[in-house]
């Protein structure tokens, strides 16, 4: 099998940029990290061995030109600068520079699976290996291209970027700029002018965004949009660190749930994104038994055509603040949703860390602010010249908790509902049962009139009511025809000497405490009780 080390990263012996030569790389263009970066390169120095990656692959039926692609490949990273971005310290300082010298930076991987017995399997194991592996951003190649074939017609064009190069828009944005580019030259064509906005300009305009007015006005939403919060939402007890794999539980909507997605989103005269948003926050008030729930929102915080046509980091998590009280009807919930995500959407650029350091939400337990809800509504099809793609989602980066993804697929027509876990904090078995349930939850929201209220909405599936109803409370069992005061004066008889009650270090026997409660009834029965007559009696329950 020809083998390629996983990515080029340290750990696995393969090469690192410079590391070793002595050589100090020219600096003249070098300029420091923009603030969603330097979140990035805190949280992995937090935990090197946790890469913040993106992965992804493009499950390819045809022929792949392997040449073409690489050719495809310098033009797109050259046009996006991203593919040779490189990061650096000096004097304690993280900066980046466009770096086009760095090695085999430009080059496409190849790993031949043809004679596996189960290529899908061992493709499946090389992609998970290679994208969890620790990456030293100072050293380690950032971005990672490789084919796997598997078939002589069928391939696994596999990338992964870290999160200090590309975001998750970035990267798609990138990967469709590829294929656009090798689909040009395969088929002959003149490529299109590139639209993207060099790096160095991203960030120029992100530091004159933090210097602007709208900075500030940003800053007085989200402060008075979390006042008061003491406490994040999940479905987890406690908290835990993250894991270099996420799990996932997945599943595609069926034809009756995408139906009644279809028409909740004609009757509410909403979204596929709100209705989700909504109904998870609600089966999250539910869950919890609270009132007031917070998402994390993520958002791209790209608000021009130019920004979104281009790579860098930008993306942001943002709060989603909702009440979903006893007397919050379904319609009433949706419009709150649609509310508060505008705002949201308005106010985006302001970054998060920012939020958590500016207000008491600093002091919650989980790193974000609650689960996120992640609306990821691309087309999965991509387009390779001839040949069809179908872009699969391996890791959107390591998650805190939990992260309820809504995809499209079939060309945009269908959905698919994807729980990414922290599998530090849920089981399988814990993200099975959470993701089946709130699938069933989510249907029944989605057929529910407007007007009823969130609270009648069943959380528990039926059998599960029956369980904790029925099963559980099923206390039956055979009685003896005998009062208790009998059936304690036959145990009197049969051992007065042995202990019948100890509390506090005193313990008294049958005998005793027959005498006890013998001169307790004729108290009683001297103050006026007698048959009838009710007295009340403190105990704890037994």
């Amino acid at each position: 099998m020809d083998r390629l080390d996983f990515g080029g990263n340290s750990v696995a012996g393969g090469e690192r940029l410079d590391a070793d030569s002595g050589v100090e790389p020219s600096l003249s263009g070098a300029f420091p990290l923009s603030p969603a970066q330097l979140g990035i390169w805190f949280a992995q120095h937090m935990d090197p061995q946790v890469p913040i990656s993106i992965a992804q692959y493009v499950d390819v039926d045809g022929d792949i030109d392997r040449p073409v692609l690489r050719e495809a490949s310098i033009i797109a990273s050259r046009e996006f600068g991203s593919g040779f971005l490189r990061i650096i310290e000096r004097d304690g300082e993280p900066l980046q520079y466009v770096d086009y010298s760095i090695p085999d930076s430009d080059d496409i991987g190849y790993v031949d699976l043809r004679a596996e017995d189960d290529p899908s399997a061992a493709a499946a194991a090389w992609m998970r290996a290679e994208y969890s592996r620790p990456l030293y951003m100072v050293n380690d190649r950032l971005i990672m291209s490789v084919v796997l074939q598997l078939a002589d017609r069928h391939w696994y064009w596999y990338t992964r970027v870290h999160h200090i190069v590309l975001d998750g828009f970035g990267a798609m944005t990138w990967l469709k700029r590829f294929a656009e580019i090798y689909t040009a030259l395969l088929q002959g064509a003149d490529v299109t002018p590139s639209r993207a906005t060099d790096l160095h300009t991203i960030y120029g305009q992100e530091i004159a965004y933090r210097e602007s007015s709208r900075f500030v006005a940003d800053k007085e939403y989200w402060v008075g949009r979390v006042a008061g919060l003491e406490e994040g939402t999940s479905l987890a007890r406690g908290s835990a660190p993250r894991a270099a794999i996420n799990g996932i539980v997945s599943a595609a909507l069926s034809e009756e749930q995408n139906t009644l997605l279809d028409a909740a989103v004609a009757r509410h005269d909403s979204s596929p994104a709100g209705l989700l948003l909504a109904g998870f926050a609600a089966y999250l008030a539910q869950w919890n038994g609270v009132e007031d729930v917070i998402l994390s929102l993520p958002v791209t915080a790209r608000t021009t055509a130019a920004m979104r046509r281009s790579g860098g980091v930008s993306s942001n998590i943002v709060p989603l603040r909702l009440h979903v009280g006893h007397d919050t009807t379904v319609s009433g919930l949706l419009k709150q949703v649609q509310v508060e995500v505008v705002g949201a959407l308005r106010h985006q650029r302001y970054r998060h860390e920012d939020i958590r350091r500016d207000t008491a939400v600093g002091a919650v337990r989980t790193e974000l602010f609650g689960p996120s809800v992640n609306i990821m509504l691309i087309h999965d099809r991509l387009i390779l010249g001839q040949a069809v793609g179908k872009v699969r989602i391996l890791s959107t980066g390591n998650v805190p908790d939990l992260a309820v993804n809504l995809y499209q697929s079939e060309g945009g027509v269908r959905y698919r509902i994807d729980f990414e876990t922290n599998p530090n904090l849920y089981t399988k078995d814990e993200a099975r049962m959470q993701h089946s349930r709130f699938l069933n939850y989510f249907k029944a929201f989605l057929a529910a009139r407007a007007d009823l209220p969130i609270w009648d909405l069943k959380i528990l599936s039926s059998d599960e009511s029956r369980r904790v109803l029925v099963d559980w409370n099923d206390t039956k069992h055979p009685l003896p025809a005998a009062t208790l005061v009998s059936l304690f004066e036959a145990q009197v008889a049969r051992t007065p000497d042995s202990p019948a009650v100890t509390f506090e270090g005193t313990s008294l026997s049958y005998a005793e405490f027959a005498r006890r409660v013998h001169q307790l009834a004729r108290w009683l029965k001297v103050n006026g009780v007698g048959p009838e007559s009710y007295v009340a009696l403190g105990m704890r329950r037994s």
